[in-house]
């Protein structure tokens, strides 16, 4: 694996992909980026692990910072520097700003410290700590009618709506609030419906005898900011003037960085970077193509050096291979000569220039790289028939030789 830093080049050009396609919000989602990484070749298993490693505050966007470590990610397992994605990400990969939440992540999952969770009081040893984020399709239907009967305006239910269900259910007032707190990290007034549900599984499970889990997933905290409405007027801010991002916030703190990060890059912040409105679906195109095309060239030239050689050797086995040998060496002067014209179209291609610059010969390459994979499979076959029929002579040799 080559451990360069990201290049001053590829930063700029990740900027611009990612303030394309991101509309310029601070981050970008998986839908947005789903063309992009999927112009790369990979399967969607590779680019899932990959996202999900770039994914470093596991909010499931990427903000700039990550979106450089996914594409770079992609480009080493292009290149073959990565032979499969790795489990973990790489040292050398870890933006500076991100390295403390790596570090926790990698102490948690590597059975490091552990810390005592708050509310677990001594009297209750006999909980379970097997919790099920899972719902069954019996539950979440009792879930969603007690929403439904206790739901106000605009959808939203409050606390206080549901205090008949707490004076019915096995959990402690202190294990209440914080199963509320987890659903609701905003500390509003009301709950939507997902929310809700979520906080009511929790509930039911808590009366069961499981043990109330730290954190919600991310998946799950994700799906409660969709399409979410703020109906508390009074919570509801004035606008902020452009270029001034809300630093009181996760989201304006990390638009304040994106804004410090391209200023420092030299071309400047939102007041005057303006965008150049490239499609970039073909560009990278033919970036993906051209790794590839490189990498398709390079097995060529291989599969033709280990032929020579196999040729070479069984030339020096005996006259009987002799005319073997004229035609391989007729084959590979075809070879060489179809070589030497792909290495024409793909310096062309890095140039910008001749027919490859509108990307319609592309198909053509591959179609004579297809031909000429067959040709030299067709060379090993007829070098195998007449190996055949050199140990033949041979036999029949031996033979005359025992009968005299």
């Amino acid at each position: 694996m080559s451990r360069k830093p990201i290049s001053q080049a590829d930063v700029d050009k990740y900027w611009e992909i990612f303030s394309h396609h991101s509309h310029g919000n601070p981050k970008i989602t998986g839908d947005q980026a789903s063309t992009i990484l999927r112009n790369s070749g990979l399967s969607d298993n590779q680019l899932a692990k990959i996202w999900d490693l770039a994914d470093i505050d596991k909010d499931g966007d990427l903000d700039f910072e990550e979106f450089c470590v996914a594409m770079r990610l992609i480009y080493e397992v292009i290149n073959g520097d990565l032979k499969s994605v790795p489990p973990r990400l790489p040292d050398w990969l870890v933006p500076e700003t991100k390295a403390h939440l790596v570090q926790a992540d990698s102490a948690l999952t590597s059975g490091g410290e552990t810390f005592e969770r708050p509310g677990d009081d001594d009297d209750t040893p006999s909980l379970k700590d097997d919790f099920q984020w899972y719902m069954g399709p019996e539950d979440k239907r009792k879930y969603e009618g007690i929403y439904m009967a206790n739901s106000g305006a605009h959808g939203q239910i409050a606390f206080a709506a549901l205090n008949d269900l707490y004076s019915e259910i096995n959990v402690p007032d202190t294990d209440i609030t914080f199963a509320w707190n987890l659903v609701n990290p905003s500390r509003t007034q009301t709950i939507g419906k997902d929310q809700c549900i979520v906080f009511l599984h929790i509930l039911n499970n808590r009366h069961e005898g499981y043990r109330i889990p730290r954190s919600v997933p991310a998946s799950l905290r994700s799906s409660f900011e969709q399409n979410k409405i703020n109906y508390d007027i009074e919570s509801v801010k004035p606008p902020q003037r452009a270029g001034a991002p809300d630093r009181s916030t996760i989201s304006g703190k990390k638009a304040a960085f994106g804004e410090s990060y391209i200023t420092r890059l030299g071309i400047g912040g939102s007041s005057s970077y303006k965008h150049s409105g490239t499609d970039f679906g073909a560009t990278k195109d033919e970036d993906w193509e051209e790794v590839r095309l490189k990498r398709e060239l390079a097995d060529l030239e291989k599969k033709i050096t280990d032929a020579e050689d196999a040729a070479e050797k069984r030339r020096n086995r005996g006259r009987h291979g002799a005319a073997g040998a004229s035609k391989i060496a007729l084959v590979k002067r075809e070879l060489e000569q179809m070589l030497d014209y792909k290495r024409k179209e793909l310096r062309s291609l890095e140039e910008g220039s001749g027919s490859i610059e509108t990307g319609k010969s592309l198909k053509s390459v591959r179609d004579d790289l297809d031909m000429i994979k067959e040709q030299v499979d067709a060379l090993e076959q007829h070098l195998r028939r007449r190996e055949e029929v050199l140990r033949d002579v041979l036999r029949e040799v031996e033979a005359e030789k025992a009968t005299r």
